[in-house]
């Protein structure tokens, strides 16, 4: 595939009505081959009703099986678990973050790829809508839309590659295998131009059969984002209070106890909490997420991803504490009394008092014996745990096709940020009112006990801060965000992760084995299964040597050969 991001064509397709896909064609050899369902732009951009299926047709993301994308269930869980949360069957994201990444990684390819078509879509869009015959105000607000989505995509890709290509118009194949990087600080200068454009323009809300499109809320989150990465944080702060302050959004409590849980399930798109998210269309645009997610023993799951023991050590227990201070933890029964965060994000064992987590009538079981259904080291990247959160019960068949969402802003990022923001820029503007307007409300949907700010210093802040995103952003695809942004990356990448813990007694059914047999286990009789490494310049991921070798203009990050 030489280049992704230059020659489109204009084809029909369906996303709830009739709407446009802008298909990128990748290959020299196909550009004069004009597909039979193309329409010419003289023959379209005659009102408003077509522009209105060109932006549908922007709302189209990745769908089916393909999945390294920043938009997609599976690349944000590639991203959070390049950033320490987990790892997956088959190591893509460990090779993604590690010392062992190299230019040639096909799963970084394809993030840069799709994130291309997408910007190339978006500036096929505004170049026309331009003079489209339709209200000018409407043109206005349309074009803002477009340009939030298309800022999204060049921040994440300034962001994890540094200094990128940014096309603002469409381009021929010359111009697109010749095109330069722009520096990381320019890309970021027009994601705020046009984010800061857009707040003035978007609505704080749609109507019901326009749901799903970017609001101002939207835009001021994304900007936020930006901001953090940065360190502006004043910038940060102001932002995200007007999100707050706007009313609009509010931390999903409708099931009780098991609000959080039912978030990320079918019908979770619709929560009071979701901000921005990519809706799907059953039997039109799905994806794979829960053949990949579910576990062996549950409807033919695959298993593929499995949380790393160090993200399941930092739940807090029943009495808001963390395992190391916390009264009601026991180590030798270390599932029993904890966040309720954790029975809803990771399927856990039976062991010690806990049952094991249930799904449906399945109960799931990493100890029932080598070679079954989860067993904890069956595969090299097995652990014993297996991701729960995203789950839906109500899924049962058809895992490689499902009309599922991926939730991409909601409000307790806000929450989080808001906090983060103020502790750095104004420390002493940081009060209980603050902590039970943020991070007090957050813990308190999950029943767990408020921080009292006159226990707490400036550090202790944002420590908890950064305890708390871990657990409750988890499986979202902002942990490598977080882990980059923060500059602890190194820290922690670099030692070997662990999953279930195991025994030394061969009557116990988590019996680790004995000899040469056993599996590792570290002091705590946790199961050793994957070290690794993490180097100073992987800050940023390689350029893609598919694109290095057409476009000679493009540079390698520093650190890649």
């Amino acid at each position: 595939m030489k280049n992704i991001y230059h020659t489109l064509e204009i084809t029909k397709a369906c996303l709830v009505t009739l709407a446009l896909s802008l298909v990128t064609v990748s290959c020299s050899d196909l550009l004069d081959k004009e597909p039979p369902s193309s329409i010419s732009d003289g023959s379209f951009w005659t009102g408003e009703g077509d522009a209105m299926l060109a932006l549908t047709g922007c709302y189209r993301f990745q769908t089916g099986w393909s999945h390294d994308d920043f938009a997609t269930p599976q690349g944000l869980l590639y991203l959070d678990f390049a950033g320490g949360n987990g790892t997956e069957k088959e190591n893509f994201s460990t090779l993604m973050a590690s010392s062992n990444t190299v230019a040639t990684n096909s799963n970084l390819r394809w993030f840069w790829g799709n994130a291309y078509t997408q910007i190339a879509k978006y500036n096929v869009f505004l170049e026309n809508i331009t003079d489209c015959p339709m209200d000018g105000d409407k043109k206005e607000i349309w074009s803002a839309e477009v340009k939030c989505l298309r800022a999204y995509f060049l921040f994440n890709l300034a962001f994890y590659y540094k200094d990128v290509p940014m096309p603002l118009k469409t381009l021929s194949v010359e111009e697109a295998n010749t095109i330069s990087q722009t520096p990381q600080a320019d890309v970021y200068a027009q994601v705020e131009t046009d984010l800061k454009a857009a707040i003035n323009l978007l609505p704080t809300k749609y109507s019901s059969e326009e749901y799903g499109r970017f609001t101002k809320g939207a835009a001021q989150v994304l900007l936020s984002r930006l901001y953090l990465a940065q360190e502006k944080w004043s910038e940060a702060a102001a932002v995200l209070r007007s999100v707050i302050d706007s009313g609009i959004y509010e931390l999903d409590r409708r099931y009780g106890e098991d609000s959080y849980e039912k978030l990320f399930q079918i019908g979770g798109e619709y929560s009071p909490e979701t901000i921005f998210c990519i809706m799907g269309v059953k039997d039109l645009y799905t994806n794979s997420r829960y053949q990949y997610l579910y576990p062996e023993a549950a409807y033919g799951g695959w298993h593929q991803f499995a949380p790393y023991n160090e993200l399941v050590k930092e739940y807090f227990c029943t009495d808001g504490k963390d395992i190391k201070t916390s009264e009601v933890y026991d180590e030798n029964d270390p599932y029993a009394n904890r966040d309720l965060r954790l029975y809803a994000s990771v399927f856990l064992p039976p062991l010690g008092s806990y049952p094991g987590s249930t799904y449906n009538d399945i109960t799931y079981d990493c100890f029932k014996g080598a070679n079954t259904s989860d067993y904890y080291n069956k595969f090299a990247l097995f652990n014993g745990y297996c991701p729960k959160k995203g789950c839906d019960p109500s899924i049962i068949n058809n895992l490689g096709a499902t009309p599922t969402y991926t939730p991409i802003m909601r409000y307790a990022e806000v929450l989080l940020s808001y906090l983060e923001a103020l502790n750095e820029a104004q420390p002493s503007a940081v009060d209980q009112d603050i902590l039970d307007l943020t991070i007090n409300d957050i813990r308190d949907r999950v029943k767990l006990t408020k921080l009292e700010k006159a226990n707490m210093s400036q550090e202790l802040i944002r420590e908890a801060v950064r305890k708390e995103r871990r657990v409750e952003l988890a499986f979202e695809g902002l942990r490598y965000y977080d882990v980059l942004r923060w500059g602890i990356a190194e820290k922690e990448l670099n030692h070997t992760f662990t999953g279930v813990k195991l025994s030394d007694d061969p009557k116990a059914r988590n019996y680790r084995g004995s000899g040469t047999a056993a599996s590792p286990v570290d002091e705590d009789m946790y199961y050793q299964f994957e070290k690794r490494t993490w180097s100073p310049h992987n800050r940023y991921f390689p350029i893609p040597q598919n694109d290095l070798n057409v476009n000679k203009n493009l540079k390698q990050n520093t650190g890649y050969n």
